[in-house]
């Protein structure tokens, strides 16, 4: 399984919603693809940020940075050529990151899993 499949699937395996996979392949030179996902509550997204982390160790990838995950509302996970951000409902709907990327093509997570 690829890199990118192993993420939306930990993300999927703890009900994240919203999940949403930007090809930014020929929009962004630092990165591959940008994914927002939605947690319900701090502690789902706690659980997902784990699984992400031990799926990615598991599968002999090197282990994520990971930022603003203390708070509980968001939290960004930077896989090196994928960025993954987890957000509590309320977070996602405040900073509204999609308004910035309405031109980038979508890759449907269902075509993954």
């Amino acid at each position: 399984m690829d890199k990118l499949t192993l993420i939306v699937k930990a993300l999927d395996d703890m009900q994240l919603e919203d999940i949403v996979i930007y090809d930014m392949r020929e929009v962004n030179p630092f990165f591959d693809y940008f994914i927002l996902s939605s947690a319900k509550n701090p502690r789902q997204l706690n659980g997902a940020i784990r699984d992400v982390k031990e799926t990615l160790l598991e599968n002999d990838h090197d282990r994520p940075n990971i930022e603003g995950s203390t708070g509980g509302a968001w939290a960004l996970i930077d896989c090196g050529d994928i960025i993954v951000n987890v957000f509590t409902k309320d977070e996602r709907e405040y900073y509204n990151i999609e308004k910035m990327w309405i031109d980038v093509p979508k890759i449907d997570k269902d075509t993954l899993l």
